[in-house]
Parts: C-alpha cells; sequence; structure tokens
C-alpha cells in the first residue's frame, strides 16, 4: 500500500478489487481467486483484519487502476512495463516435458561446453609466448641456457636443440676432447652467445662453448616455431 503511494485502506482495496474484477472478466472467478488471495489477518489485538495476497499480475493491474496522479502510481507502471519487456525478450526455455525439449537442453550445454574448451585450447596456445615475451621483458641484460629456453617454450631441451639445427640456426660440433657441443652461425649473431669455458684434461686444455640464447633470440625462435606450425597445420589441411 506505501510503495503505490495510498494512505488509506479503504481507496487501496477498491484498486484492487478492481483488479479482481478484470480477471475475473478475462480469465473466470478460479484465476481471480489465484492472484489475488484474500485473507483475515489476525492481530495482537482486537478484531482480524482484511488482507491480500497479490500475484505479479495482480500488483500490475492495481497499479493500474490506481491514482495516475500520484508518483509512485506511475513509477510503479514503468517498473511493470520495464520487467514485462525483459520478460518478453528473454530467450525462451525449452519445455523439458518433451524429449524435443530435454534434447533442445542438452545441445545448448554441449554448445556452451564446447565454447569453453575452445577458450581454454586458445588460452594452452598462448601460454607458451606469454611466458616467452615475460621472460624476453625480464631479461634484457641477460641471455639464457637452451634448456631455460627449451623450457619457457614448453618444450624439452634435446626437441628444441634439433630444431634449431633443423631451421639452420646453430651446428653441432666437438671440442678438442671430443666433447659435444654447439654453436651458431654468424648470420644469427644477435640471437645467440657461445659462451667459452676452458677445461682443464690430463693432457691438457681445451674450450668448450656452451651456447645460449639472448632475448632477441627467444623472441625470433619462437617466431619460427609459429611459422613451422603453421606450414604443418597448412599441409595437413591439403593432404585432408
Amino acid at each position: 500500500m506505501p510503495f503505490l503511494g495510498y494512505a488509506q485502506w479503504r481507496r487501496f482495496t477498491e484498486a484492487i478489487e478492481q483488479a479482481r474484477a478484470v480477471i475475473i472478466a478475462e480469465q473466470g472467478n478460479e484465476a481471480a481467486d489465484l492472484a489475488l488471495c484474500r485473507y483475515r489477518q489476525e492481530g495482537t489485538g482486537g478484531a482480524p483484519r482484511e488482507d491480500y495476497q497479490l500475484s505479479r499480475y495482480a500488483a500490475y493491474l492495481t497499479a493500474m487502476r490506481g491514482d495516475s496522479r500520484k508518483p509512485e502510481i506511475r513509477e510503479a507502471l514503468v517498473y511493470f512495463a520495464v520487467r514485462t519487456r525483459e520478460a518478453e525478450t528473454a530467450p525462451a526455455l525449452p519445455d523439458l516435458s518433451t524429449p524435443t525439449g530435454v534434447l533442445a537442453l542438452a545441445e545448448h550445454y554441449v554448445a556452451t561446453a564446447r565454447q569453453l574448451v575452445e577458450a581454454d585450447t586458445k588460452i594452452r596456445a598462448l601460454e607458451p609466448k606469454a611466458l616467452a615475451h615475460d621472460t624476453l621483458m625480464a631479461a634484457q641484460d641477460g641471455d639464457v641456457l637452451v634448456r631455460q629456453a627449451a623450457k619457457l617454450l614448453g618444450w624439452a631441451e634435446k626437441q628444441l636443440r634439433v630444431f634449431l639445427i633443423d631451421e639452420g640456426l646453430v651446428y653441432r660440433r666437438q671440442a678438442t676432447c671430443g666433447a659435444a657441443q654447439y654453436d651458431f652461425y654468424a648470420a644469427h649473431a644477435d640471437c645467440f652467445n657461445a659462451v667459452e669455458r676452458v677445461v682443464e684434461h690430463t693432457w691438457g686444455s681445451c674450450a668448450h662453448y656452451t651456447l645460449h640464447l639472448t632475448p632477441r633470440g627467444i623472441a625470433f625462435v619462437q617466431m619460427r616455431i609459429e611459422k613451422r606450425r603453421a606450414e604443418m597445420a597448412a599441409a595437413i589441411e591439403q593432404a585432408g
């Protein structure tokens, strides 16, 4: 009653009864009894008081039958108009009492699940790039070992070394003592560093070189990896 701006119960019940008359005319007495449940409210003292329990539709009709000069009535009508529009534009739920409705709901959940899987796959694909980028930004003044670079790129160290050789970026050679080591081609000197370490043997000493990737090299290798993946994907699509 106060929400609709009424101070007197009698005037408010007049609007409610007018709403009841509309429902009876449209849907019958039974519908009116369901929409406007009238009952006697027991108080703490004195005679029992009459009250109503209104459905949303009954409350809407009561507002429509109210005094339109009241600002509360106008606000209520706007509220019901907005809510009605939201209900009209909301997607309809399938009828779950039928197999077709159950199937429609299941297909909706499957479509949503597929979207979640695709989003998760994209995130996982971008993780190595993001990690390499973060490392590049944090390592502007320092290089990383091949095994560290492999970890950043989500590869095994051996796999990355083979890739670098296949791409013509580095090559394998032997130290004087016969130990295997890797060096880079001069064309990619800005991507790699070979750190020299002198190893003492019983017969003498020899130089060992440990390959490092520069921050620029990490980004360059990542670009080569993406290029290789794109080429493989195109070849598979063409073969299929």
